[in-house]
């Protein structure tokens, strides 16, 4: 059956919850990404899922799913492991042992249909043990902690890229080091991250100009140096700001970055599923606004390279259909400084992407529902709103959920409103951020 038949047979499925045989995997791999062995959500199972070997099996947990740039995973799992196969310990689980969780259900065929949730890296264990009883949890933090310091990324000595380097480039030389030498490394056993990061080509063919010089947005325009002891991920998160994207690890493992500027059209992205009231998936919904976080004019003051002059950039909500516009509440000002960016076009960019996201957090709502495998941060889902006149139908792009690992419990979603962008106005201004 096609890969497209399944999910679409799985989606069908979903919607009733009853009917519902929740599976649960996690994948032990190797340093090349193949997998070792697995355990899963069936005591029948055990080590490797055939039956033999060791008589773990997968028991509680949850996954937790935050949309933010660097790490954005965490795990929890528990399991049953009476003869100690997974106890932390040298020649059983040990530091840098990666897993890959996975979710999905029982088809009506018997066909067990898997979702990735994450890659990790196995952190802080615990062992419990009782009469009759020895329980081991293990806390799954995804990849970016081979990054940032927290389980490895740490540097040795200051790390520099030249003006004019790629700066995918430069990302993609960084998961090519050594974690042995600290050196670039073309052995992906020895690798950070052997598995080929997804980049946007957004900015291949874009370009600003400042003081009569052309520069191009994947290009890095200056000398970066980051001192030892600070961390990759400090290296990665410059280069990322250079383009205001999105930068973090996705379901598969895979290092991805996305502009943020494809996210003023949020409301063009993929919905991944329908709530209404008459639905099981439904169990209901809490709504907070954030009046104190809203703003209505954001300025963006850049880096002066060739100029004694900062670029500077505008954005302003004068929208008159919008409840928090200039014209309603008056001018609320939030400004803010970024490092790397060296044009207005760039900084008026970046104050209407900050602009839009001060405006839809005024409303945002924790969605109680059944478990859902294939939601994914950073897509919308709907809400049909049975509580308001004509019962509406608004959209929500997802900023956080958790799943629970085992058969039974519901999941939790938390997401902001997209009904109500307003137009946001880019102010008119000179170099150094004059209104004209």
């Amino acid at each position: 059956m096609p890969t497209s038949q399944r999910y679409q047979e799985y989606i069908k499925l979903m919607a009733n919850p009853d009917a519902i045989h929740k599976l649960a995997k996690l994948e032990f791999l190797n340093d090349d990404g193949t997998v070792a062995f697995t355990i899963d959500n069936s005591y029948k199972h055990g080590y490797g899922g055939n039956g033999n070997g060791s008589r773990a099996f997968l028991q509680s947990g949850n996954l937790s799913v935050s949309l933010q740039n660097g790490k954005r995973r965490q795990a929890t799992v528990t399991f049953e492991n009476l003869d100690g196969a997974f106890d932390f310990s040298v020649n059983k689980l040990w530091f840098g042992q990666k897993v890959r969780l996975l979710m999905g259900v029982k088809l009506a065929d018997g066909y067990e249909y898997y979702l990735p949730q994450g890659v990790f890296y196995i952190d802080s264990p615990s062992l419990e043990w009782k009469p009759n009883s020895r329980q081991a949890t293990y806390t799954l933090t995804d990849k970016w902690a081979y990054l940032d310091g927290s389980l490895f990324g740490n540097l040795r000595d200051t790390y520099r890229i030249p003006n004019g380097n790629n700066l995918f480039a430069a990302i993609q030389t960084i998961l090519r080091i050594s974690k042995y030498s600290l050196t670039p490394t073309s052995n992906i056993m020895q690798m950070l991250d052997p598995v080929a990061p997804l980049f946007t080509d957004y900015f291949n063919a874009r370009s600003t100009t400042a003081n009569g010089r052309i520069y191009t947005n994947n290009l890095v325009p200056y000398d970066i140096e980051i001192e030892y002891g600070r961390t990759y991920a400090d290296i990665i998160l410059e280069l990322n700001a250079l383009i205001a994207g999105w930068i973090g690890y996705d379901s598969m493992g895979r290092l991805t970055v996305l502009p943020s500027e494809n996210d003023i059209t949020d409301q063009t992205k993929p919905i991944l599923w329908d709530f209404t009231t008459a639905s099981k998936t439904f169990l209901g919904l809490s709504e907070t606004s954030n009046m104190g976080d809203v703003y209505n004019q954001y300025i963006v003051i850049g880096e002066a390279l060739e100029s004694d002059t900062a670029p500077i950039g505008i954005a302003t909500n004068r929208d008159p259909t919008s409840d928090t516009c200039v014209g309603r509440i008056g001018l609320k000002v939030q400004t803010e400084s970024a490092s790397g960016y060296y044009t207005k076009e760039q900084c008026a960019a970046l104050a209407a992407f900050k602009l839009k996201r001060t405006t839809v957090l005024k409303k945002s709502v924790t969605i109680s529902s059944t478990q859902l495998f294939h939601l994914q941060e950073n897509n919308l889902i709907t809400v049909q709103r049975a509580d308001k006149a004509g019962s509406p139908i608004e959209r929500h792009l997802i900023q956080s959920y958790t799943l629970p690992i085992s058969q039974t419990g519901g999941m939790s979603i938390t997401a902001t409103s997209v009904t109500d962008y307003p137009d946001i106005t880019i102010e008119k201004t000179d170099f150094s951020g004059v209104l004209t």
